[in-house]
C-alpha cells in the first residue's frame, strides 16, 4: 500500500487517533536518534499525552540526560530557532517544507520540474541556516508536545 497525503487535522474516532498517534511517536523517536547520530547533536522530545479517562502521560526520547538538555536549554542565551504551530500550517507543507523528501542533504542534481512536485521547489544549496548544531532548540508541535533539537 502507497503513501498518500492526509489532511492535518485532529483525528475525532478514538481508536484511529491512538494507532496515529503510537505509530508517529515511534517515527518521531526514530528521526530524533537519527538526528543525533548522524549530526552529532544533542536531542530531546518530549510528548505530554492527555487522554479522556487515562489523566496525562508523558512520552520522551533523549540522546543524554533529559532533565541536563532542558536545564540547558532554559538557560540558554543565544541564537534560537524557535518554531510554532503556524510555522507549518497552509500551503503544500508549510513555510519550511523545502519541497525536499530526501532527508540526507545531498541534492540529487535532478532539479527538472519533472522531477519535482507541483507547488515547490527545492532550496539553493548555498542557502544559509540559523541553526546551531551544538545546542538545543526548542521546537512546539500542536499545544501539547515539546520537542527540543
Amino acid at each position: 500500500m502507497g503513501r498518500r497525503k492526509i489532511e492535518i487535522q485532529p483525528i475525532t474516532h478514538e481508536r484511529n487517533r491512538s494507532v496515529t498517534f503510537l505509530k508517529r511517536k515511534n517515527g518521531l523517536f526514530k528521526k530524533a536518534y537519527e538526528l543525533g547520530v548522524l549530526c552529532s547533536v544533542d536531542v530531546a522530545v518530549i510528548i505530554f499525552e492527555e487522554r479522556p479517562g487515562h489523566g496525562v502521560r508523558q512520552h520522551s526520547y533523549c540522546s543524554s540526560d533529559l532533565r541536563g538538555i532542558v536545564q540547558r536549554q532554559a538557560q540558554f542565551q543565544g541564537e534560537q530557532d524557535a518554531r510554532g504551530p503556524q510555522d507549518f500550517v497552509g500551503g503544500a507543507g508549510g513555510k519550511y517544507d523545502d519541497g525536499d523528501d530526501n532527508d540526507d542533504g545531498m541534492d540529487d542534481g535532478d532539479d527538472t520540474p519533472s522531477s519535482r512536485r507541483a507547488g515547490k521547489r527545492k532550496a539553493p544549496s548555498s542557502a544559509k541556516h540559523s541553526m546551531r548544531s551544538d545546542v538545543a532548540h526548542p521546537v512546539c508541535f500542536n499545544a501539547r508536545p515539546l520537542i527540543h533539537l
